[in-house]
């Protein structure tokens, strides 16, 4: 039996045909981790082919009994055409994947069976009733212990992305933010894998830079602290998703810089303290936020920092605060969104109720869109901010001048990394049409 696992892409860059994946966009491009993950659960008697469409075209004439298709909301109409197309041809069709855990009812419309969030515990359940005729709908068996698996990395090819040197040690999150899919897909859970599976896994990557996915590595404290203090001795440098507060905890920080910690993805979200409090990420303090970033700099951390705008407490001078803080807290790159509520969120089901949702076409929730009446200031108005702002903080004279400045605190591989994030962005803004 063969399976195969299918991710879709966006399509301003989805390889089709004999068009080529770009090379430019490759900095954002990491290791299909998840889709790994699957391909390592499924049977040992299964043969397994991972497709991701970033990098490859899809054939709709592989010799495959199961096709299994992960995708977000914004991927979900096209999806759906995959599915349509390999079900006609007598597929059995398997979605997985944020958006068919969060509406499982619209996406089991398109498929044979529908696996609600961690495949681990439902892959082998579900080829089972496939082999014996009993096929369900829909699988939701609770994953409940987060192990290591048998990795499946020969899956990829490895050419096409960033890195490889992927690993996750925790799973989920225990926060209540209103506008987080991740937290509504793990119902605020919080998984860790045993700590000395994460050190035998980081030994077995050969290249000194690795890249932790998590969803927020350090939300326990102490399981962090026991972990940073065995990678010291591997000399490795890492990068990872954490929250703002660990700057408040220095021996934390300190941990992260001996273990190798050379920059972070911060969710920031919000100057305005109103907004973050509105939202459910109260625990955030933006009056806090310069002195956060000049710790991690201090340590040779870097930040790519996360902001949100159009909360229901963001006024129209949000937007050059944004800007202005970008510069004087020295952020390195910049991950700007949209708020975009996403189905299956607390966020969603408020502002559907206020009937502020205008559009529900899933291919507009790729974060950059404005699909909601923001409640102080005009749906244009935050879509040409936006733009705004990301065209000035990605303009060449603004990456140059980050890049020289970041000689002061970072070593160079990181002023390189973040330079080809900046470049990438740009060319990102270009295909758009942004600058």
């Amino acid at each position: 039996m063969k399976f195969v696992i299918i991710c879709p892409a966006a399509k301003e860059f989805r390889v089709v045909g004999r068009k080529k994946a770009s090379s430019r966009m490759k900095i954002f491009r990491f290791s299909m981790l998840s889709a790994i993950q699957v391909a390592a659960s499924a049977p040992q008697d299964v043969e397994v082919e991972i497709i991701d469409e970033n990098v490859e075209p899809i054939n709709f004439n592989l010799d495959a009994e199961i096709i299994g298709i992960s995708f977000m909301t914004f991927n979900a109409p096209r999806a759906y055409e995959i599915a349509t197309k390999f079900r006609a041809k007598g597929k059995v069709v398997i979605f997985g994947g944020y958006h068919p855990t969060l509406m499982p009812e619209e996406a089991s419309k398109y498929c044979d069976a529908v696996c609600i969030g961690d495949a681990e515990s439902n892959i082998g359940k579900i080829f089972k009733d496939y082999k014996n005729g009993k096929l369900k709908k829909i699988y939701a068996y609770p994953y409940k212990e987060f192990r290591r698996l048998n990795s499946k990395k020969n899956l990829i090819k490895n050419s096409k992305y960033f890195t490889t040197s992927v690993i996750q040690a925790t799973r989920g999150c225990c926060n209540k933010c209103e506008f987080c899919s991740i937290s509504a897909f793990y119902k605020q859970s919080y998984k860790k894998k045993p700590i000395e599976e994460v050190i035998e896994e980081i030994k077995t990557i050969k290249r000194k830079q690795i890249l932790f996915i998590d969803d927020n590595l350090v939300m326990d404290v102490n399981y962090a602290k026991r972990l940073f203090e065995k990678m010291i001795p591997l000399n490795k440098n890492w990068y990872s998703q954490i929250e703002v507060n660990v700057t408040r905890d220095n021996e934390l920080l300190d941990l992260m810089k001996k273990s190798g910690c050379r920059g972070v993805f911060v969710g920031f979200e919000s100057l305005s303290q109103d907004s973050l409090n509105n939202t459910g990420k109260n625990f955030n303090k933006s009056s806090f936020y310069k002195e956060a970033v000049k710790k991690f700099h201090e340590r040779g951390i870097g930040v790519l920092g996360a902001f949100v705008l159009g909360f229901d407490h963001d006024k129209i001078d949000i937007f050059n605060k944004t800007l202005n803080f970008l510069k004087e807290a020295r952020i390195d790159a910049l991950q700007l969104t949209v708020l975009t509520p996403f189905p299956g969120t607390p966020l969603f089901k408020k502002m559907d109720k206020e009937k502020r949702i205008f559009d529900k076409n899933w291919e507009n929730y790729d974060l950059s869109n404005v699909v909601m009446k923001p409640a102080n200031m005009t749906a244009e108005e935050l879509s040409r901010d936006y733009k705004r702002i990301l065209g000035e903080f990605y303009s060449w004279s603004r990456i140059i001048s980050r890049s020289l400045k970041q000689f002061l605190y970072l070593h160079p591989t990181e002023i390189l990394y973040f330079f080809l994030v900046s470049y990438g962005y740009r060319y990102k803004l270009k295909k758009r049409g942004y600058i």
